[in-house]
């Protein structure tokens, strides 16, 4: 019989559904908005904070090992061993995302500013300072 040495067994429980689904399985993984996913087999399923819940079956865990022995109905022995297998050796590092920068160009000026003043004096602005800003 088989045998997995209790430290592979304990990274194995380590992994998140989340992170296997990114890793290991992308076309799967569906954002439900926020911080809430499912997956594109199962609609009831939903991930988020760590955890997962099978809505319609009344299952859930906070692990992939859980995940693909109850759900996918994978073997013990072969889940342990998938996702030991496709664990990527680098996680990928997310980059900041950083808008291009661009130039501020104030609008044209126009030759009545009425509407404009009685519109920023609706809102509350001092009229001093409408009239600086239109000068």
């Amino acid at each position: 019989m088989p045998f997995i040495p209790p430290e592979q067994l304990a990274r194995a429980r380590e992994m998140d559904l989340l992170t296997y689904l990114r890793c290991c399985e992308p076309e799967e993984l569906v954002s439900a908005g926020g911080n809430t996913y499912a997956t594109r087999s199962h609609d009831s399923l939903k991930i988020s904070n760590g955890k997962w819940c099978w809505w319609s079956h009344n299952i859930g865990g906070t692990n992939a090992l859980a995940y693909l022995t109850k759900v996918e109905g994978i073997p013990f022995l072969d889940a342990v061993q998938r996702i030991l297998g496709e664990l990527p050796q680098v996680q990928p590092t997310l980059r900041p995302f950083a808008p291009p920068k661009t130039e501020f160009v104030p609008a044209p000026k126009h030759a009545d500013t009425r509407r404009v003043f009685a519109y920023l004096r609706s809102r509350g602005i001092d009229a001093e300072l409408i009239n600086h800003c239109i000068k």
